[in-house]
């Protein structure tokens, strides 16, 4: 096999094929690594039919170029395509998983979707922490039945077991927490928290905001709310969380219709349904740093299977 050896990083190879008039002859497909920048061709043909080759520069690449492959059985083919959808499409191969710490007051079913799409491999993430101040709630006792650490915030005479500001950032540090997901905590994060973790904090609401949302907006509330004004529509939405109760930017959201007799219990099951959904979607993105934020602060999902798409 011959083998050209080019500059690694951020050059590749570019090649100069000259062929012999009189002959062509068929090439194996070759297999092309970015990393190393080494191209390996199929073994010599007969000399009569040789195609010479010589590097005749170096083009420079300002990001990793994703590297076409047939489809092929041997692994190294696979390999090769794998790398190039991860490359291309933000996909998770060969990412760090990021490490999470999820806040809940109740049942947390969102709590357990985002677990669930974790041991599942559908979020790049592990969920390292459960915070909670209610350390006797549903959300708490999954995590502690799945090995998950719960830790009590803030403390109060319900829960005097609960740690201070200071405390909950040092252990989420200590941890190396990447993001806090908010998943049903009904208390108003402090603002050291919210500074500590910029863009970095993700809340789900189960209305579309702007509408629905704020101080007193919570549970069956908000859908009593949203039948009582005539709303047509409503849904969950996940948004950015700042100093404030619902104002942070919003990231997803999805549209539930309001049917002429619903009741808030029904249209909660059917929002909540959505909720699921929606939230470990955006985590998905979030984990996989598919989220870009354009100029006027509003953030944007990349698409997972086209680059070049938002929502």
């Amino acid at each position: 096999r011959r083998i050209l050896a080019g500059r690694s990083g951020s050059f590749s190879p570019r090649l100069n094929l000259s062929t012999d008039s009189n002959s062509l002859f068929p090439m194996e497909a070759a297999i092309a690594s970015t990393g190393s920048g080494l191209l390996r061709s199929s073994p010599k043909p007969p000399a009569r039919q040789q195609r010479s080759a010589r590097v005749v520069g170096f083009a420079s690449q300002p990001q990793p170029r994703a590297v076409r492959c047939k489809r092929s059985t041997h692994p190294a083919a696979r390999a090769c395509a794998a790398a190039a959808r991860a490359g291309a499409m933000g996909g998770s191969v060969g990412m760090e998983r990021k490490r999470l710490a999820v806040f809940v007051s109740g049942g947390g079913s969102n709590f357990r979707a985002i677990h669930d799409a974790a041991l599942g491999g559908k979020v790049n993430a592990d969920v390292v922490a459960l915070v909670t101040d209610k350390p006797g709630c549903g959300g708490a006792e999954h995590a502690r039945g799945n090995g998950v650490p719960v830790v009590v915030f803030p403390k109060s005479k319900s829960a005097p077991a609960g740690v201070s500001t200071d405390e909950l950032l040092n252990t989420l540090r200590e941890l190396r927490v990447d993001f806090i997901l908010l998943a049903g905590y009904l208390k108003l994060i402090p603002v050291e928290l919210v500074q500590a973790y910029p863009r970095s904090i993700l809340n789900i609401h189960p209305s579309l905001l702007p509408a629905f949302g704020g101080k007193g907006y919570y549970g069956l509330k908000v859908h009593k709310a949203v039948i009582a004004s005539g709303a047509r529509y409503s849904g969950p939405t996940v948004h950015f969380v700042d100093e404030h109760y619902d104002t942070g930017r919003t990231l997803a959201q999805r549209i539930v219709p309001v049917l002429a007799n619903d009741t808030p219990e029904q249209l909660a099951a059917r929002v909540l349904h959505e909720e699921h959904q929606v939230y470990v979607d955006a985590v998905t993105a979030l984990c996989e740093d598919r989220i870009v934020w354009r100029e006027d602060g509003v953030p944007l999902i990349r698409s997972q299977t086209n680059p070049n798409e938002y929502t």
